[in-house]
C-alpha cells in the first residue's frame, strides 16, 4: 500500500477520479431531490433515479472506442472539457421550468455526461495496468474502487450540507459539479507526461485499432467460451443487478410516502442512506485482510442478496430506520469486495487489445437487467404501493440468495480463481 501511495502517477490517477465523483454523486443526489419538487413528483422520481442506469448499457460502444482510441490520456482532457460544459448548460437551465420537456432534457444532458464518464473510465483500464506493478494491480483497483465510494461519501456528507444551506438553488450545484471536472481535468493535464508513456508501455502490444466491432465483440465472446466461471459470474450479476439496482429508487419512491422515517427531511434521508451505502464500499474494498477475503464470489453474492432481502423485510414489516442502515452497509462492504477482484481478475487474464470492450461486455451484460429491474419494481411501487412491492422484492431477493449459494456448492466454488488473489493481496 505504502508504495503506492508513493507513485504519484497512480495517485493523481487517484485524485483526478476522485473530484470526478464527488461532482457526479452530489449531484444525482441533488437531482433526486429536483425531481421530488417537480409537479409529477412520482414520475419525475422514477426517470431520474433510472437514469443512470442507461449509459451503462452503451458499454461495448464505450469500451470498443476506448481499445482503438491512440491518445488515450488527450482524450480523458477532452471529456473533461465536454462535462464541464454540459454541467454549465444545465446551470443555465436548471429551475427554470418544470415542464416534463425542460425535465427530459435535464436528464439527457446528465445521461450524455455519465456516458462519457464510462467511456473515460475504460481509457484508463491499460493506462492503470502499466502504471503499477503486477503483484500491487489489487490493491490498486481496490484503492480506486475505495477512493471513488469515499468521494460519494463526501457528497452524500456535503449535500446535507449544501441542501440546507442553499435549499433549491440547484444551478448552484450544477456549478459546483463543472468544477469539480475542471478540477478533474486539470489532474489529468499534470500528470499526463506520465499517462502518455503508460500508454507507449501498453502499445507495445498488438492493438488491433482497424479491427471492426464484430472481430472485436467475437474476441471478446472467446474469453466466455474459456472460462465456466466467468459465464456464472456474468449471468448471477446480471441477476444480482436486476433486484440489487431496484433497491435505491425503490426507497427513493417509497420515502416521498414515508416522513415518519425521514431523518429530518427527504434530501437528508437519500444523502444518508448514499452515505452508508458508499461508506460500505469503501470497507469493504480497503479492508482486504479481514477473513471474508478467502470466500468464493458465489458466498459473497449470497450475503449481497440476503442483506436486500432484510432491507425489503424491515421496510414493509418493521419501520425502523436505524435497522435500514446495518444490512444497507453489510450489503454493500460485500459489494466492495466483489468488484475490486472480480475487475483485478478480468485486467490480469484479458488481453490489452480487446480489454475494454470485455469490459464493456461484462458490464453492459451485468447491468442489462438493472432497467429491467428497476422499471418492474418502480412500476409496482406506483400501481399496488411499496409495501406490497417490497414484500414481492424481499421474496425474490431471498430466493436468489439461496440460488447462488446452492450453485457455488454444487461446483462454482471449485473453478473460482478469486480467493488466490485475497491471500496474494495479504501477502504483498
Amino acid at each position: 500500500m505504502q508504495e503506492l501511495l508513493k507513485n504519484k502517477p497512480f495517485v493523481t490517477m487517484v485524485l483526478a477520479s476522485l473530484f470526478n465523483t464527488v461532482g457526479g454523486e452530489l449531484f444525482n443526489i441533488v437531482f433526486i431531490v429536483y425531481a421530488q419538487t417537480m409537479p409529477f413528483a412520482g414520475l419525475a422520481v422514477s426517470i431520474a433515479s433510472m437514469a443512470w442506469v442507461a449509459p451503462t448499457l452503451t458499454a461495448i460502444l464505450t469500451g470498443y472506442l476506448a481499445d482503438r482510441t491512440v491518445h488515450k490520456t488527450r482524450m480523458q482532457v477532452v471529456i473533461k472539457l465536454i462535462q464541464v460544459c454540459i454541467y454549465l448548460a444545465m446551470a443555465m437551465t436548471i429551475g427554470r421550468s418544470k415542464s416534463l420537456p425542460v425535465f427530459l432534457l435535464l436528464v439527457a444532458m446528465d445521461m450524455a455526461s455519465s456516458m462519457l464518464e464510462g467511456y473515460a473510465g475504460s481509457l484508463w483500464m491499460p493506462v492503470l495496468k502499466h502504471l503499477v506493478q503486477p503483484g500491487q494491480l489489487h490493491q490498486a483497483t481496490s484503492i480506486t474502487s475505495a477512493a471513488s465510494n469515499v468521494a460519494a461519501v463526501i457528497s452524500a456528507g456535503g449535500g446535507v450540507v449544501l441542501i440546507a444551506i442553499l435549499g433549491n438553488r440547484f444551478a448552484v450545484f450544477a456549478l459546483i459539479n463543472a468544477a469539480t471536472f475542471l478540477l478533474a481535468g486539470i489532474l489529468v493535464a499534470i500528470g499526463y507526461k506520465a499517462f502518455a508513456r503508460a500508454e507507449v508501455t501498453g502499445n507495445d502490444s498488438p492493438v488491433g485499432k482497424h479491427v471492426g466491432l464484430s472481430s472485436s465483440l467475437r474476441m471478446t465472446l472467446g474469453e466466455f467460451r474459456s472460462s465456466t466461471f466467468l459465464v456464472l459470474m456474468v449471468g448471477f450479476g446480471c441477476l444480482v443487478n436486476l433486484l440489487g439496482t431496484a433497491l435505491q429508487p425503490l426507497l427513493n419512491l417509497g420515502l416521498i410516502s414515508m416522513s415518519e422515517v425521514w431523518w429530518g427531511s427527504y434530501g437528508t434521508t437519500i444523502a444518508v442512506v448514499n452515505g452508508i451505502s458508499s461508506l460500505g464500499l469503501i470497507l469493504g474494498a480497503l479492508l482486504a485482510a479481514d477473513p471474508l477475503r478467502r470466500l468464493p464470489m458465489a458466498h459473497l453474492l449470497t450475503g449481497v442478496m440476503a442483506a436486500a432481502a432484510t432491507v425489503g423485510v424491515n421496510l414493509v414489516w418493521l419501520h425502523i430506520p436505524a435497522l435500514l442502515l446495518l444490512p444497507l452497509l453489510a450489503m454493500n462492504y460485500l459489494l466492495g469486495k466483489i468488484n475490486p477482484r472480480f475487475m483485478t481478475m478480468l485486467i490480469s487474464t484479458v488481453g490489452e487489445d480487446h480489454l475494454a470492450a470485455t469490459m464493456g461486455v461484462v458490464q453492459t451484460v451485468m447491468m442489462i437487467g438493472a432497467p429491467l429491474g428497476q422499471m418492474i419494481f418502480l412500476t409496482l411501487g406506483n400501481l399496488v404501493g411499496i409495501a406490497v412491492t417490497m414484500s414481492i422484492y424481499a421474496s425474490l431477493t431471498g430466493l436468489l440468495a439461496l440460488t447462488i449459494l446452492l450453485t457455488g456448492l454444487l461446483g462454482m466454488n471449485a473453478k473460482d480463481p478469486t480467493p488466490d488473489m485475497g491471500e496474494k493481496q495479504k501477502s504483498g
